[in-house]
């Protein structure tokens, strides 16, 4: 798997008309060799692909975890007396490397510079790459972002059986990540839990939260799970007690537009229209739109390409798994938001992969 993906670089290397192309970007290392590292934001690990080799360089903490026979990459071992540098300027000799690429909106500007210093080569700066690689999932990804995705329709299920007058937004979602982690999987990121006027906040952050639920709430949950390297992203509301005809109207008109908007993308729309079609239906109902994207990629990471906006120029192509997750929001009084994970398969069809109910439920 890992070798088709480098041979996939090495044909784009030679359209970019480059001798070789440097990868920093901790997911798409793990995607393009399957190693990876602890920390994803820190520089651990770096990639270099040339038209016949792929390396991969690294510390001494990592040395017993160079990649299996079917992670293939040469592993360069990174020390205080021979480092990165070292070990780029022997490659570039050796494999006579003129034209490097490497990831633009990843390589900071003093790591360019010191690589403009000390390597003697022409820098190309190449835009999001393994970003848009990596948009299209293959057979493999997507079984494990379905899995990722049952796991979290469990969750919730069985998180939802505790939401009682009471709870605090802390408690529901420590919950939550103890579930998924008793059964054994990882959180995607730290759940959102919203009560009353807080869920009108889009990316409430609840470990700064305080609030409870009480008899009459409304309480937002937004929470996913990782299974293997890759993530499932969802977003259900659940009412405690009567509501008034406002909010029970405002999430009639939510669920409405969401679930048109996941049928409108089996018509091969532009992501902007997608974007535009979905606000509209919440507007013509004078209600607000809401201040995000209607939608993100779901992969190695929660938020990737592609991205359902007014500003994207793409189409969906089969592969590509995303949210379309609309909202209806007013400050200081309450919010909502409906999301699913959905995936768009090999004959352009739409399959929703998380399957948590979305009537509206009072508890």
């Amino acid at each position: 798997m890992y070798s088709k993906r480098q041979i996939i670089i090495q044909d784009m290397i030679k359209g970019f008309h480059v001798d070789a192309l440097f990868i920093t970007n901790f997911y798409n290392i793990l995607y393009f060799t399957g190693f990876r590292t602890l920390v994803p934001h820190e520089r651990e690990a770096f990639l270099l692909v040339t038209k016949k080799n792929a390396y991969i360089f690294s510390d001494g903490r990592y040395e017993r975890h160079t990649p299996s026979p079917s992670q293939e990459g040469n592993f360069k071992l990174l020390t205080p007396e021979k480092g990165l540098m070292k070990h780029l300027q022997e490659i570039i000799a050796e494999e006579k490397i003129v034209k490097m690429g490497f990831e633009r909106e990843d390589l900071k500007w003093s790591e360019y510079n010191t690589f403009q210093k000390s390597l003697g080569v022409e820098l190309i700066p190449q835009d999001r790459v393994g970003v848009k690689i990596r948009a299209v999932k293959d057979a493999q990804e997507i079984a494990k972002i379905k899995k990722a995705c049952e796991v979290g329709d469990e969750c919730l299920r069985d998180i939802s059986k505790t939401l009682r007058e009471g709870s605090s937004e802390k408690e529901v979602a420590w919950n939550i990540e103890k579930w998924i982690r008793d059964k054994g999987y990882e959180i995607a990121f730290d759940p959102i839990v919203a009560v009353d006027a807080n869920s009108a906040v889009p990316h409430y952050d609840t470990k700064n939260g305080n609030s409870h639920v009480k008899s009459n709430s409304i309480i937002l949950i937004d929470m996913g799970v990782r299974y293997d390297g890759y993530n499932s992203d969802i977003t259900r509301m659940f009412f405690m007690g009567k509501q008034p005809d406002e909010v029970i109207g405002a999430y009639e008109t939510l669920l409405s537009a969401q679930t048109k908007t996941i049928r409108y993308l089996s018509k091969d729309h532009k992501l902007a229209d997608v974007d535009k079609y979905c606000r509209q239906l919440i507007t013509d109902n004078r209600l607000p739109t809401y201040p995000h994207s209607t939608g993100h990629g779901v992969g190695l990471e929660v938020h990737e390409n592609p991205k359902v906006s007014g500003t994207s120029e793409e189409t969906f192509q089969s592969g590509n798994i995303i949210t379309i997750e609309p909202g209806i929001y007013l400050p200081g009084k309450w919010g909502m938001r409906i999301e699913d994970t959905v995936a768009i398969t090999s004959n352009k069809q739409v399959k929703v992969l998380t399957a948590y109910p979305k009537l509206l439920q009072v508890l």
